[in-house]
């Protein structure tokens, strides 16, 4: 009975495999509504039910004040400006420290300095924001020692926060206001080589790191691992001189969760300048890391990592050096699959990345006089499904946010609220009539300096491939003659008919064989 079942399952994955692998995607995305946002903000989150929530928050000498709106994405409206608290009783100067989404919950923490001793906080203040719900605490009552609170306060837990204090490490209670001394004396003390961090891992656990400062090759680290209700699991030694050269970033970023079952740690120093720690538990009572340098050049950062379907991962980087964003596709987890499958540039631009669903994630960016998404497929990658929308003209260099639910991404730049409809559907190929000419993609796009047209004839025939921009003007004759049936490919380097390097922008790739024509659209950035 066993092996019949065995049996069955294995037909049942292969029958699966073939089906999917039979499937074709059709992706379509429209522009649902739009929005002009009239009040300032400072930041915005993301509600459960979908709807946006926007904070503007106020820190002056001794008092925080906070006010916030929603956006209904249902109504496509923007609620009244809302007075949402004011904290008074600080006694001192408040300073930003990290702002940050977690667990639903939107925290800000601010130091306190007191003049004239502009360099040591004397306490800190906490937020906690759910929707139009303030709760905060004025911790003035624990020692902080120099430097920025930004390496050592972590948000390990909806009302848990850990601090990293001049003489102790310390496990915060929210909702209670109370406190416990996790490590003190020798133990937790650094060398003169070493500086304190904490650091929140996406199961709950967190780490207190004695980190070596760059320039100590020699310094080994020491990492002590608790859960997420603070009782001690082990400590971890880093004897790599990699990690003399490097120092543990900071974990508030919006990718804060695991990707196919490992998560990433920013290491700014290792290798080229850059590197990620690749990190996963194989048992309880070990951590297990992998570098995972910076893909091409020096100064390489500002990564992003997205699940890409259930065995693939997308990372993009910005180039500082080539003024370029560079978007890679690997296989996971990158411990065993370090070389990229394939890569794009994108241009001197930071895309958006959303994951849609289990099978689609976009990259949006916003450009001078329109809005470009692309949709990547697990099911026929690296074909983009790519749209424009045209938009007003604006700074490309303001700063955009995108938002993912259910099937909509919902585009913030420029003061504006841009609502995108994803539909997704899935055919199956042999269901259906294959044109003369299918699988027509262009690849990378957005490119520069090149990109590679490919398609695929279902029988053979006279072929005209041609190059038009936004104009309807013919930019590049790249084919007109006689193909056989099977796939074929060729390069655009991006020069018209006269060999003279095209300008940035939009251009269309037209095809024509047996009586079919199929237009597409690309961009070159520069």
């Amino acid at each position: 009975m066993r092996m019949i079942k065995s049996v069955a399952l294995a037909l049942l994955q292969c029958i699966s495999i073939f089906v999917l692998s039979a499937q074709q995607p059709n992706i379509e995305i429209t522009l649902d509504n739009s929005i002009h946002i009239q009040y300032p903000y400072d930041d915005v989150i993301m509600l459960p039910n979908g709807d946006l929530q926007f904070y503007d928050i106020n820190a002056d000498v001794g008092s925080i004040q906070v006010t916030g709106f929603q956006y209904k994405v249902q109504t496509n409206t923007l609620t009244d400006v809302i007075q949402i608290g004011n904290i008074t009783g600080i006694q001192g100067e408040c300073h930003f420290e990290l702002r940050t989404q977690r667990f639903g919950k939107f925290y800000s923490v601010y130091s306190v300095y007191q003049y004239p001793d502009s360099y040591n906080p004397q306490g800190l203040v906490v937020l906690k924001l759910d929707a139009n719900d303030l709760a905060y605490r004025i911790i003035d009552d624990m020692g902080y020692s120099a430097g920025s609170a930004l390496f050592r306060t972590e948000i390990v837990a909806e009302d848990t926060f850990i601090f990293a204090l001049e003489d102790s490490l310390v496990y915060y209670d929210f909702t209670s206001d109370t406190s416990q001394t996790l490590l003190e004396g020798d133990a937790y003390q650094c060398t003169l080589e070493q500086d304190k961090r904490v650091y929140a891992m996406p199961d709950g656990h967190f780490m207190y790191i004695k980190d070596s400062m760059m320039g100590y090759d020699t310094v080994p680290e020491t990492w002590i691992i608790y859960d997420s209700q603070g009782n001690y699991q082990f400590t971890k030694t880093l004897t790599d001189q990699l990690f003399g050269v490097s120092t543990i970033g900071v974990s508030f970023y919006n990718d804060f969760n695991f990707v196919n079952e490992r998560f990433y740690i920013p290491n700014p120093g290792i290798t080229n300048d850059e590197a990620y720690l690749e990190c996963h538990f194989p048992s309880p009572d070990s951590l297990h890391y992998y570098v995972v340098p910076a893909p091409g050049s020096l100064n390489e950062g500002d990564a992003r990592f997205v699940r890409f379907g259930d065995d693939r991962i997308l990372r993009s980087y910005y180039d500082y050096l080539a003024e370029q964003t560079y978007l890679y596709m690997n296989h996971s987890p990158l411990e065993y699959n370090p070389e990229p499958t394939h890569w794009m540039c994108i241009g001197p631009f930071i895309p958006q990345l959303n994951i849609i669903n289990d099978y689609i994630v976009t990259y949006s960016i916003r450009l001078e006089n329109y809005i470009f998404i692309s949709a990547l497929c697990t099911l026929d990658f690296p074909a983009p499904h790519s749209f424009i929308f045209p938009a007003p003209p604006v700074d490309v260099y303001l700063p955009s946010i995108a938002f993912s639910c259910a099937d909509k991404l919902l585009f913030i730049n420029d003061s504006m609220i841009y609502v995108f409809h994803i539909d997704f559907s899935v055919s199956n190929s042999d269901e259906t009539e294959v044109p003369p000419v299918h699988t027509l993609s262009a690849y990378p796009n957005p490119f520069n300096p090149e990109t590679t047209i490919s398609f695929e004839l279902s029988k053979p025939g006279n072929v005209v491939l041609n190059i038009y921009n936004l104009k309807g003007e013919l930019v590049k004759k790249l084919i007109n003659n006689q193909m056989s049936n099977g796939k074929h490919s060729i390069v655009w380097e991006g020069k018209d008919n006269n060999g003279h390097i095209c300008s940035s922008g939009v251009y269309f790739y037209k095809i024509e064989s047996n009586g079919r024509v199929e237009t597409k659209k690309m961009l070159l950035l520069k």
